[in-house]
């Protein structure tokens, strides 16, 4: 808000405020505030640095000495008005006597007048006495000296003519219309400086905050006073050279974008068409003083927007993740599953690397996160990948990262690996059985070494990462086999964690049916609750290949059987979920499984398919791995264990 400030004796004051009163209305909600000098003169810091304060020429020198903030606007007598105070004074008396402060008037005022004071006595046909004074000590002696010496008239400031009226003279104040006009429009034009200056504050930082936006400032008549590139770009007017002081409806087409323009109101978020691009479009006015000052528009384009969300979703999803389990949602309390928790908990404690081993489904990440949450890194990233999921000639640039050009299509500026971005934290390496024995002897390095090595990269960059991996094949067969390197296994298998299949913790079936069914169909809880003791039977008896997920999955069925927890009775349940279960059965059945572990099961069903798109692709390996999703290494890696197995 801002602040015009006056200080002076009576009647000056009187003469500023009936001048700024004139001139008030060009500037909305002014404060005008009369101010005693002395209290300014007690409390200086009261004048802030955007004030403006008009006050008389003594007064003037006293607060700048004092260091009194703001902008001090002197009041300076115009040579009419000293002609005009004369000609009043002269008929009152022939002798007139110009008080002024620190220097006499006459010797004050531009050359040509220095030498004229006999004229001017001559032409007004009066004495002219000067005197001068210092503090108000002082001008109140000087006035009580005239006025004993039967001097009737004085000519001066505002505390010269109130020091005489008291005594009884005459007081003439030399600060006429134009002395007086001349301070205040001073003063106006400094304000209107600083509305300006807070309109183009305000606006840069409207600009600043959404520059890689397209940016649109406009006047409160609607002219361009600035347009980022992006806002050309989006609005297609390259073909203007000379943008800047246009009329927005001059170089825009009839469009929603003008419409919403030239509105002047505050629009978020709105989706619209133009030239066959969907722009986000968001407005914001300007109010100085609370006066409407135009505006400043911010254009996105929908579809870039739309990229970069998917790809900060990609980073946060892959670069940044988080463990979110914890102990407490690991639900079992067999025999088995607590002694399960109770050594990972241990684990937690130590910084050793750890090995967890256990079939598909048993929930080896669900256990490498709690550990990871209950240790000293829990505030520290984890990074999760699984091995099996990365094509081999990717490992390397995804595990250690890469630097700009170290190789064709790397992306510029290079990229920070996982290790990297888990440093303090904790890797969580999934299906670690399935990395070829190149990559082993690269992993082998950063384990012993803490140190990581960027592809293209001549230099080391330290690290601190804890390493849990996960695998469900033995891998001290592989060891023996020559397919796993036995100094990394003992790198990775500092502790182990076994954790059980759920065909060894029945006991916790109970549980794990109340869960699932209250966190996925809540409906359905009060009937499972019903007849949970007659279905545990069905679900101990059954051998669980699949652990959770197969679990999982036979429950999902047996609600899409039942369809709706009304009218459901203890027959058609125990019906609808040995049929789901029969499901699992008819599943495996399909490939020999007799003597055979879940593990193998699982690789015939892989290579079967495997033989199924080769036969769909004529035996065109390159093509099948493209169908499949995986490399021709890894299809002729799983082709060559099925021969070597029989």
């Amino acid at each position: 808000m801002l602040k015009l400030l006056v200080t002076g004796s009576a009647p000056l004051d009187d003469y500023v405020k009936r001048e700024i009163e004139k001139r008030k209305g060009s500037i909305k909600d002014l404060v005008v505030q009369t101010l005693d000098s002395i209290y300014i003169l007690n409390n200086p810091t009261y004048i802030t640095d955007d004030d403006v304060l008009i006050c008389g020429a003594m007064l003037f020198e006293e607060f700048k000495e004092i260091g009194v903030r703001g902008n001090l606007i002197p009041l300076r007598v115009q040579t009419n008005d000293f002609y005009k105070a004369l000609v009043k004074a002269s008929k009152i008396s022939n002798e007139v006597n110009v008080v002024n402060y620190q220097k006499e008037y006459i010797q004050s005022i531009p050359e040509n007048l220095t030498n004229m004071r006999e004229e001017l006595d001559s032409i007004f046909k009066i004495k002219m006495n000067q005197y001068t004074y210092v503090t108000t000590e002082d001008a109140a002696n000087l006035v009580s000296k005239l006025k004993s010496e039967g001097q009737r008239v004085v000519i001066g400031s505002g505390l010269i003519v109130k020091l005489a009226r008291e005594l009884g003279m005459e007081g003439i104040l030399w600060y006429g219309k134009e002395s007086v006009g001349l301070a205040v429009d001073i003063a106006f034009n400094v304000l209107t400086a600083k509305l300006a200056e807070q309109s183009y504050q305000k606006r840069q930082n409207y600009v600043l905050e959404i520059f890689n936006e397209g940016v649109i400032n406009l006047s409160v008549t609607g002219r361009l006073l600035s347009i980022n590139h992006h806002a050309v770009e989006l609005l297609g007017l390259w073909d203007h050279s000379d943008l800047t002081s246009q009329l927005i409806s001059d170089i825009l087409p009839k469009s929603e974008v003008l419409d919403v323009l030239s509105a002047g109101k505050v629009v978020k978020d709105l989706v619209l068409q133009y030239k066959k691009r969907t722009l986000l479009l968001n407005t914001l006015p300007i109010s100085v003083n609370g006066s409407f000052d135009g505006i400043v528009a911010f254009i996105s384009d929908a579809e870039t927007l739309q990229r970069q969300e998917n790809k900060i979703r990609r980073k946060m999803n892959y670069k940044a993740d988080t463990a979110t389990y914890h102990f407490g949602d690991i639900v079992g309390k067999s025999k088995q599953t607590t002694r399960a928790i109770d050594k990972a908990k241990k684990f937690a404690r130590s910084d050793s690397n750890v090995l967890i081993l256990g079939e598909s489904g048993t929930g080896k990440e669900l256990f490498a996160q709690s550990i990871h949450n209950e240790s000293s890194r829990a505030n520290q990233p984890f990074i999760a990948v699984n091995c099996a999921a990365i094509p081999e000639n990717l490992l390397e640039s995804e595990f250690f990262g890469y630097n700009d050009g170290a190789f064709t299509g790397a992306k510029k500026g290079g990229n920070p690996g996982l290790f990297e971005l888990a440093h303090n934290g904790t890797v969580f390496l999934d299906e670690i059985g399935e990395i070829p024995l190149s990559m082993q002897a690269k992993l082998l390095r950063v384990l012993q070494e803490n140190m990581v090595r960027r592809l293209g990269s001549p230099t080391a960059i330290p690290i601190n990462v804890r390493v849990i991996s996960a695998t469900n094949v033995n891998l001290i067969e592989d060891v023996k086999a020559g397919k796993f390197r036995m100094d990394l296994y003992y790198r990775i298998a500092v502790l182990n964690l076994y954790l059980p299949r759920l065909s060894d913790r029945r006991g916790d079936m109970g549980l794990l049916v109340k869960m699932f069914t209250a966190k996925k169909y809540p409906a359905f809880l009060p009937v499972i609750q019903d007849f949970l003791n007659d279905m545990l039977p069905l679900l101990e008896a059954h051998e669980w290949h699949g652990n959770i997920r197969e679990f999982e999955n036979t429950m999902e069925r047996l609600f899409a059987y039942i369809e709706t927890p009304h009218q459901c009775s203890r027959n058609e349940l125990l019906t609808y979920l040995r049929e789901a279960i029969e499901e699992n059965n008819l599943l495996l059945n399909q490939v020999s499984f007799e003597n055979a572990s879940y593990q193998e099961v699982i690789k015939d069903i892989e290579v079967s398919k495997i033989k199924e798109v080769l036969d769909k692709t004529n035996g065109n390996k390159k093509e099948a791995a493209k169908i499949l999703g995986i490399s021709r290494s890894t299809l002729w890696r799983k082709l060559n264990e099925q021969v070597s197995s029989k």
